[in-house]
């Protein structure tokens, strides 16, 4: 490589170490802006090297932290281009390339559109690391939040139950990423009308995500309100008022 490539090179992974800092330290506007720095460096080795797509991958990561979905997608389908040209079609990188994609989508509202995404990746997924892998679990949550946000509940349960399966299998009746799926679980048994099925699934997230995160956590807040929503339903009002007072709570501490 010639010397001044050389230099753009070492420019270029500097400029995404400090992005990785920067968003790791959860200053996602900083990343952002470090990461499109980064981002022309990587274009001087052609508009498809793969140092762009790397580059793009976290510069989508960074708008999907903002909620710039739109912005988001358009970076992840840029790096899914250059990697579907260097992998095969049923690598692992170009299904994490679709399941990033499709992330942005169901952010961004368009879940009808990325669950034909999704499946690509799950196919992958399934066949190359199997059906108890973590990359499996990722993607079978992902398509039951995009089914059960188009209110689709009965479609969203079968993959959220195998999702919640495989990642308590993976890390256990304590794992933050099993509190995800049941939450998600939990709300599709909601819009179902399985009321039974849904409470013990709320509580049980509740109480992962209260020992993983503390009792101020957002997610915990998050949690309870959609909880008292099924209390409501179910006619327990004073315990949908206690856990609203709770997260109400948390969420003022927070704003602090």
């Amino acid at each position: 490589m010639p010397v001044h490539a050389q230099d753009v090179d070492d420019l270029w992974k500097s400029l995404m170490a400090r992005g990785l800092n920067e968003d790791n330290a959860k200053d996602y506007a900083k990343a952002e802006l470090t990461y499109l720095q980064a981002l022309k460096e990587a274009e001087r080795f052609g508009a498809d090297d793969p140092r762009v797509a790397t580059t793009e991958t976290s510069l989508g990561l960074a708008y999907r932290h903002q909620k710039k979905f739109s912005e988001a997608e358009s970076a992840y389908r840029r790096a899914l281009g250059i990697i579907e040209k260097t992998n095969e079609p049923g690598s692992i990188d170009v299904a994490d390339a679709n399941l990033n994609l499709a992330a942005a989508m169901v952010g961004g509202g368009r879940t009808a559109a990325a669950l034909p995404v999704i499946q690509k990746a799950l196919d992958v997924y399934e066949s190359e690391v199997g059906g108890f892998h973590q990359k499996t679990a990722d993607a079978l949550c992902l398509e039951g939040d995009a089914y059960r946000l188009q209110k689709s509940y009965l479609e969203a349960e079968q993959p959220l139950r195998r999702c919640a399966d495989i990642r308590q299998s993976n890390g256990g009746m304590s794992d933050l990423a099993f509190a995800e799926a049941l939450h998600g679980l939990a709300l599709a048994y909601m819009g179902s009308g399985k009321y039974a099925l849904a409470e013990p699934r709320f509580t049980l997230a509740e109480k992962i995500r209260e020992k993983n995160l503390g009792i101020t956590s957002p997610l915990l807040a998050e949690t309870m309100e959609d909880h008292a929503a099924l209390l409501k339903k179910l006619g327990r009002d004073t315990e949908a008022a206690r856990l609203n007072a709770m997260a109400a709570a948390i969420l003022k501490t927070n704003k602090k």
